[in-house]
């Protein structure tokens, strides 16, 4: 270790060597020391043993700077090699750019990091809670990713997005609804039809409705042998028949599916 004032004072020789001899340990050991130099300039270097730091002073000559880590390879520094794309100033700090030591990255990628303080992994892309899904590979995604718990997810089910203002999708975990691949619609399910209705005539008789097709019979009303058209008895102008009518549905089955597709699918829950 060894620093000087680099000035050679007028004097007998062997002190003017023994001045030298100082002077140029001090340049070949960087001004090495515990201590800053007594005596300092723009832009000298000093090797800091008490942080193990190399340091430049400023052109101003009122700060020092750090370069690198001493006794360590490249000062602990990347070399170029590592950025070759790197063609403008970057403004990550040295510790967020040494988590890339190894990689080749661009100036704008860089600057991504600018304020991290580690670098996003796969495990920060799935937080617990998430949803993993792979089309082909069965696979449990915590030997695929690396990470996690992992459990089988929604068999049989779709997912659907969560909606407040429907009582079936307004809570998360919530589950509904039905398969039916084969489906046929009971009566109570068909549209309200002519079996509901009823008819009023008056004094001409039944001849009015035999256009009717299928079959019918009298409901409330009464089926007595004064109705008119009934064989015999006097004219009703005013009774009420309740029909009956006969159907000839072929019991056609349908899907109620909606179109799907089959994946692997799994929940993170640690």
């Amino acid at each position: 270790m060894s620093q000087e004032d680099y000035t050679i004072d007028n004097a007998s020789g062997a002190a003017v060597r023994a001045d030298l001899n100082s002077t140029l340990s001090a340049v070949v050991s960087a001004n090495s020391g515990a201590t800053q130099p007594a005596t300092m300039y723009p832009y000298q270097v000093w090797a800091d043993t008490t942080a193990n730091k190399l340091k430049i002073r400023n052109g101003a000559n009122n700060a020092w700077y750090e370069v690198g880590t001493l006794d360590t390879a490249n000062l602990g520094l990347m070399l170029a090699s590592f950025f070759p794309n790197i063609n403008s100033n970057v403004t990550a700090t040295d510790e967020e750019i040494n988590k890339l030591d190894g990689l080749t990255a661009t100036t704008t990628e860089l600057n991504l990091l600018s304020g991290k303080t580690a670098i996003p992994t796969a495990a920060d892309a799935y937080p617990i809670g998430s949803i993993y899904m792979n089309a082909s590979n069965s696979a449990n995604p915590a030997s695929l990713l690396g990470f996690g718990t992992w459990v089988s997810f929604g068999s049989g089910r779709v997912l659907t997005g969560l909606d407040s203002t429907q009582s079936e999708f307004n809570s998360i975990g919530e589950t509904g609804g039905a398969k039916t691949s084969a489906h046929t619609l009971t009566k109570a399910e068909l549209p309200s039809n002519i079996s509901d209705s009823s008819i009023t005539w008056g004094n001409q008789g039944i001849s009015h409705i035999s256009s009717l097709s299928g079959d019918f019979s009298w409901g409330s009303a009464g089926a007595t042998s004064n109705q008119p058209g009934f064989g015999g008895g006097g004219a009703n102008p005013s009774r009420r028949v309740d029909l009956d009518i006969g159907g000839s549905g072929s019991s056609h089955s349908h899907s109620t599916l909606q179109p799907y597709i089959v994946v692997y699918m799994w929940k993170r829950t640690a």
